[in-house]
This record gives C-alpha cells, structure tokens and sequence, in this order.
C-alpha cells in the first residue's frame, strides 16, 4: 500500500521548517498503522527533543549572561572602592590618597563617595593627597575645587597636599587663586595642623608638629 502524497508533503513541511530552526510544527498523524506512521511518530518525538534541548540551551545561556553581568557589577564596584581609598587617620579626620588620572566620571564619583563618607564619619578635616597625580587637567582641578567647596558646605576643611612642581604650574596657569584650598607638602604636615587645631580647641596648649 502506497502513501498519500499529502502525508509526504507534511512530513517534507516539518523537516523544512525544523532545518530552518523551527521545531514546533508537527506532523499530524493518520488513523493508520503502517512503517510510515512509525517514521512520523519518530520525527514528532525528535522535533520535541530538538525543543526541549534548545529551551534548556537559552535558559543556561540565560543564566552565564545573568551571572557574567553580576560579576561584571562586582568588579566594577571593587574597582571603584579600589579607587577611593578613603582612610580614616584619626577621629573626624579623612584621608584620600589620589592616584592616576581622573576624569570627570571618576571625579564624580569620587565626590560622591567622599561627601556621604564625610556625613557618616561625621568628619571635619579632609585631606586630599596628589602625590599620585602627576598632571592636572582643567576638568580634574575643576572637579577638585567642586569638590572641596562641597566639603566646606558641610562643615569639613580640606587640606590638600603632595602637589607635584608641574601641577603647581598648571593651577598657577588655569589662574586657579590658592585661596581656593590649604596646600601643604606632606599628609604629615596636614596631620600635624589638623591635630593641633584640635587640641587648640580642646584648650590644650600642646603644640604638634609634622614628622620628619
């Protein structure tokens, strides 16, 4: 007994569709009992296993995506603390050695990270240490003086020190005015007037100098 054509073609329609990617169509399946039926059940069973298989494919590669944009997140985060180091030197004293470049994302969120820092430490000195900087940009120093009249606003004084001969220069020629900030040579030197502006008022007539 032959086969119809009719059931030729759907069987053709399914491998078409399922070469080109698509494995949901099936082939619809005749009240007979032949070797045909048997090639029909077989290939429907595979199409479903093609299926299954590829919805199980995507979710892994779901979950590789998920887990590679959360270690991503993780490291960009690390990265950024990395960047920050905020050091606390003494009590209401902040430090934050700078090193690199910086352009102005990173100066933003190095703004941001010292001023909600300074809020929860409660501090009121802030030293801001260029020894790593080797050049200042305009958007770096406009950045920093940004930054350090925001630390004023809230009540903290900033110190800044280790500004290299070449940096001196370049804020000297942006017509940057040094009353803008406190520059010192050394975090050493900042500490030193920093404690003894606290001891004088503690009113304690101890005087503090700066390490050699």
């Amino acid at each position: 007994m032959g086969v119809d054509s009719l059931r030729i073609e759907r069987v053709l329609r399914s491998l078409v569709a399922a070469s080109e990617g698509n494995y949901s169509v099936r082939i619809p399946l005749e009240d007979v009992d032949d070797e045909f039926l048997e090639m029909e059940v077989g290939i429907n069973f595979l199409l479903e296993e093609l299926l299954v298989r590829r919805k199980e494919n995507e979710a892994q590669r779901e979950e590789i995506i998920a887990g590679a944009k959360q270690i991503a997140a993780q490291s960009a985060a690390l990265v950024a603390a990395l960047s920050t180091p905020i050091i606390v030197v003494w009590p209401g004293v902040l430090a934050l050695p700078l090193i690199g470049p910086i352009d102005s994302e990173r100066a933003s969120h190095i703004s941001a990270t010292l001023l909600a820092r300074v809020t929860a430490e409660r501090a009121t000195h802030v030293i801001l240490d260029l020894t790593g900087v080797d050049r200042v940009e305009t958007q770096t120093l406009t950045a920093l003086l940004r930054m350090i009249r925001s630390l004023r606003l809230i009540g903290a004084a900033c110190f800044v020190t280790g500004i290299s001969a070449r940096g001196a220069r370049q804020i000297v020629e942006l017509g940057v005015e040094a009353a803008h900030f406190r520059s010192l040579s050394r975090v050493s030197d900042a500490l030193a007037l920093v404690l003894a502006e606290k001891t004088v008022k503690r009113g304690d007539t101890r005087h503090f100098t700066a390490p050699p």
